[in-house]
């Protein structure tokens, strides 16, 4: 029954975090997309419109954030699909041995407390050896560890990009 406990709160935890990604990169991605489709027009207005440079460069300088946020939030809405699943095989995950994850104990009552991991890489390559066995719980530590890193790729871009639009419209209307 405490082994039900803690995977349950394993469980929840991830899914928590999985909601919590969901609404940070889609927010991301729509304010990437606002500040990529005004750099990109400027740009248009600035070198007109038959500029294949701008085109290229300017579409890849203006819309890379906006692409790394949108894939960051299709990866965790498409691991929401696996939910059901994620407490039974967290609760299989955690009844097998294993170096990665192992339980928290209440050493006052001798009860477990909570499900923990070392480190998520370490988890995540235990997973992915055993992928067809727990898919829900693959995708969910996949999605945790590989989000934040496109939200952290997908933020500074669009303050490049948004710098950069400025500087368009600042020489637009000077020239």
């Amino acid at each position: 029954m405490d082994s039900d406990l803690v995977a349950r709160r394993a469980s929840d935890g991830l899914q928590f975090t999985l909601r919590r990604l969901t609404s940070l990169a889609a927010g991301i991605a729509m304010i990437a997309i606002a500040i990529g489709a005004a750099t990109f027009a400027t740009g248009v207005w600035v070198f007109g419109s038959g500029s294949t440079g701008w085109f290229v460069v300017g579409g890849l300088l203006a819309f890379g954030p906006a692409l790394a946020a949108t894939i960051a939030t299709f990866r965790v809405r498409r691991t929401a699909h696996h939910a059901p699943r994620l407490l039974d095989e967290v609760r299989a995950f955690r009844g097998g041995a294993n170096s990665s994850a192992d339980v928290l104990f209440d050493y006052d009552s001798g009860q477990p407390v909570a499900m923990t991991a070392k480190s998520l890489s370490s988890l995540r390559s235990d997973l992915e050896q055993r992928s067809k066995e727990f898919p829900a719980l693959t995708a969910a530590v996949k999605a945790i560890t590989t989000v934040p890193k496109l939200i952290a790729l997908a933020v500074p871009g669009m303050i490049a990009a948004g710098a950069l639009g400025t500087v368009l419209l600042l020489v637009g209307l000077l020239s």
